[in-house]
């Protein structure tokens, strides 16, 4: 019978075996960790950069919706809001300084934010010092008044009861002012090489004089001549804007309620019923008005004024009125390129009867005529022609006048930076 022979069994092996495989798995783990965190973080920060992205541009989307809104006057409250790819950007609307306006848009995607500020200007400024300011073909004023101050690269000459409550400036050797009472209250001077029949209620400044209610000041050089407020530039500047608006060709009649502009006409512009300007116009033909006629700013303007610019005469009858934006400091400014009457037959490159209303008006290379029951805040003309019962009404706001040119050119970016 054969010894039967026992087999020693290692249990160990099997424990051994265990510890190195969970020994492998942690270091596996941590290799495949190692691996992986780093594609985390990176795939997180690439996500993080994406949304602040999509939140940059759509704070930039957000001050592009506002600025086109306001550069082509259309309607826009102190906060807009735009939805884009399921978010939604809020623009705000400030009034930050004079003729000055900041849009702000926060953009913000899954809590990622990014802040944009635009800051804008209204358009072209102008500086309108005097009620009065008349070229070198001088001012002429009947039994009328004028409420501020005249300048005159020319003469003044006055009839009976012509009256300037401001002052009165007739430039260089050949400066003369004769018969006009000048100044109110001990305020209003005279200047003037010569001043004759004149009834002066501040300083009288001139080098000869006669007939006058004191004697001339003798102190004071000559004043020098100064340039019209309105440049060049400024005016092509305008005809340009009016054009990106479009074109019509030939005449234009408005016998309803109609908003125009930005808009050139070829022909004519014949204003026959109310009209509200909502951009510049640019007329290369005459403009005349009838029956009544209301011409008004749109309320978009804003305390800005707007312009109308034409190439041909101007003649403005039966109480047309004209009409700000309905905020302070809003004006229609009225301008003609005219040099009538030159080459003209006699007739003046701006002729006004029986107007009232919110109105500049200037024909810096031809002559303004205002006849009887004419009530204007500022006129400008190479030569100035006031007749019986007509006024003027200086604003001292003038002084820093700003005029919107309408969607092409109503509002200059100042700065476009992002802020957070």
């Amino acid at each position: 019978m054969k010894k039967e022979t026992k087999r020693k069994i290692n249990n160990q092996t099997g424990a051994a075996m265990l510890t190195s495989i969970v020994f492998f798995l942690f270091i596996s783990l941590a290799i495949i960790f190692g691996l992986v965190t780093p594609s985390v973080r990176g795939f997180k920060i690439s996500n993080d950069g994406i949304r602040s992205k999509q939140s940059l541009i759509l704070s930039e989307s957000g001050i592009e919706d506002a600025y086109f809104r306001l550069k082509n006057v259309k309607p826009i409250g102190s906060s807009t809001s735009l939805t884009l790819n399921g978010n939604t950007v809020t623009s705000t609307i400030t009034d930050s300084g004079y003729n000055e306006k900041t849009i702000s848009s926060l953009g913000d995607v899954n809590s990622r934010q990014r802040t944009n500020e635009l800051v804008l200007n209204a358009g072209d400024g102008v500086s309108f010092n005097y009620g009065i300011q008349a070229g070198v073909g001088g001012f002429s004023i009947g039994n009328a008044i004028v409420n501020g101050n005249v300048f005159s690269n020319g003469t003044i000459i006055g009839a009976n009861g012509a009256t300037v409550t401001g002052s009165a400036v007739s430039v260089e050797a050949s400066g003369l002012i004769d018969n006009v009472d000048v100044g109110q209250g001990g305020v209003g001077d005279a200047i003037s090489h010569t001043v004759n029949n004149s009834v002066v209620s501040g300083n009288l400044y001139c080098q000869t004089g006669s007939d006058n209610n004191k004697a001339c000041d003798t102190s004071q050089a000559d004043p020098a001549s100064i340039p019209m407020p309105i440049t060049q530039a400024m005016m092509d500047d305008w005809k340009s804007d009016a054009e990106l608006g479009g074109t019509t060709i030939g005449d234009v009649t408005i016998s309803s309620s109609t908003a125009l502009g930005p808009r050139k006409i070829t022909g004519d512009l014949a204003i026959n019923g109310d009209i509200t300007i909502t951009g510049t116009i640019y007329v290369v033909g005459n403009i005349t008005t009838n029956n009544g006629a209301h011409v008004t700013l749109d309320g978009s303007y804003g305390p800005t004024g707007g312009i109308i610019i034409t190439d041909g005469r101007v003649t403005l009858n039966n109480l047309v009125e004209f009409f700000g934006s309905g905020s302070s400091g809003s004006y229609v400014l009225l301008v003609t390129t005219s040099a009538c009457p030159t080459g003209c037959s006699g007739l003046n490159a701006l002729e006004i009867l029986n107007n009232v209303g919110a109105i500049l008006v200037s024909a810096q290379n031809g002559t303004v005529h205002l006849n009887n029951n004419v009530e204007l805040n500022e006129v400008v003309g190479n030569r100035i022609i006031i007749d019986n019962s007509a006024e003027v009404n200086y604003t001292s706001g003038l002084a820093s006048t700003s005029f919107t040119s309408g969607p092409s050119g109503g509002w200059n970016i100042k700065s476009w930076k992002e802020v957070k």
